[in-house]
């Protein structure tokens, strides 16, 4: 019944039946009562009232077991405290405890999103030397992370051993390894994964958009093309990304009747293009008249912010506070889009105005990003 009430959220209904659990005096709480409170805390976000949890029964006398450990180790390493899960996993190991595939599972995660990707390696090594057999859960995140550390033939290879210890790869272990094969080159191997992923599970968006921005990248704008045919013909909705994908392979290679088409199309189904959509255009302006012509026609299309701000972007004036009072208010507009979007779209706009003869102006946008912190290095 604890564990039921932490489920549903009903908090002070669990902490009455702990009360009336313990003035009863013939049925008292054990470890698992409170791990499952924990748990129950730690599911909801309330990551204090967790900790609160585990001082409180050791307090009862209630020795932490695993499971408790685990539990706050895994809470903890999802909120982004990468230190206190690293503490108490240490503590759990002073105490005797010895980790399980779960727990160095967590601990691999937790350190891989943490960005300490050799010392998440590491922890896989001593789980392996500990006895201790890999799940689905563990090879899907360490082949994440060796694609994350651009280690694509690593990546494929974990797969390649997971298969051969008797797992079937889930649908994210089937996206991570397309990607990776992707970044290898190997655009035949990705598509025969999809194909054997057919078998097994019903592809989704991000699947096909693998697909698409991997022939586009590879130059074989058709094979993209048919992949975003089939991903509609299937019906499925494209995504932004997607649409960016086959945006970007029509772009490169000077399709820019087929890219406009596929603007409209994207408008259509209801797809805002993104600042990468509006970055993408941008950097394929060159200093030729007539593609500037034709890229200043999509850039409209797109009814971006980033096209009205250099629409509407006044010739400097003496000392530049009107350009720098106009980046300003358009970086306030920009102001949920993440660092690194906001980065690259800084980046096309000063570009787009060196290329335009606008060089005061460019240095000007320059500037005052770097004084919002779009470039974290300034």
């Amino acid at each position: 019944m604890i564990g039921i009430l932490g489920q549903a959220r009903e908090f002070n209904a669990m902490i009455h039946l702990l009360g009336e659990m313990i003035g009863d005096g013939r049925r008292r709480p054990t470890v698992v009562t409170y791990n499952r409170m924990i748990h129950a805390y730690g599911r909801a976000n309330f990551i204090g009232e967790a900790v609160k949890v585990f001082h409180e029964m050791q307090q009862l006398g209630y020795e932490p077991d695993l499971v408790t450990y685990c539990t706050l180790i895994d809470i903890h390493a999802k909120a982004g405290f990468l230190d206190l899960a690293l503490d108490l996993y240490r503590r759990m190991k002073a105490e005797g405890l010895s980790p399980d595939t779960f727990t160095y599972s967590v601990m691999v995660n937790c350190l891989g999103k943490g960005g300490r990707l050799a010392a998440a390696h590491d922890m896989y090594v001593e789980m392996i030397q500990n006895g201790c057999v890999p799940n689905l859960v563990t090879y899907n995140i360490m082949i994440a992370l060796e694609s994350k550390s651009r280690n694509y033939q690593s990546a494929v290879k974990i797969y390649r051993d997971m298969q051969a210890a008797g797992f079937r790869p889930d649908q994210v272990t089937y996206s991570i390894v397309m990607e990776a094969l992707a970044h290898c080159g190997h655009t035949e191997e990705a598509e025969a994964v999809f194909t054997e992923m057919r078998r097994y599970c019903i592809p989704d968006e991000p699947v096909y958009g693998i697909l698409v921005d991997m022939w586009g990248k590879a130059g074989n704008v058709e094979r993209a093309r048919e992949w975003f045919r089939a991903m509609i013909d299937g019906g499925l909705k494209p995504n932004i990304p997607t649409g960016n994908s086959l945006l970007s392979a029509y772009l490169r290679a000077h399709r820019f009747f087929e890219a406009r088409d596929l603007l409209r199309d994207m408008l259509w189904m209801g797809l805002a293009p993104s600042s990468q959509t509006y970055t993408l255009l941008l950097s394929c302006c060159t200093e030729s008249s007539s593609e500037m012509m034709v890229c200043r026609e999509l850039m409209s299309i797109t009814g971006h912010p980033a096209h009205s701000f250099l629409s509407s972007l006044p010739d400097s004036e003496p000392g530049g506070e009107n350009v720098r009072g106009h980046t300003g208010r358009f970086l306030d507009l920009m102001h949920s889009e993440d660092r690194e979007s906001k980065r690259g779209l800084v980046d096309a706009v000063v570009d787009f105005l060196h290329k335009s003869g606008l060089k005061a102006e460019a240095g000007l946008v320059w500037e005052v990003a770097a004084e919002r912190n779009v470039y974290p290095s300034h």
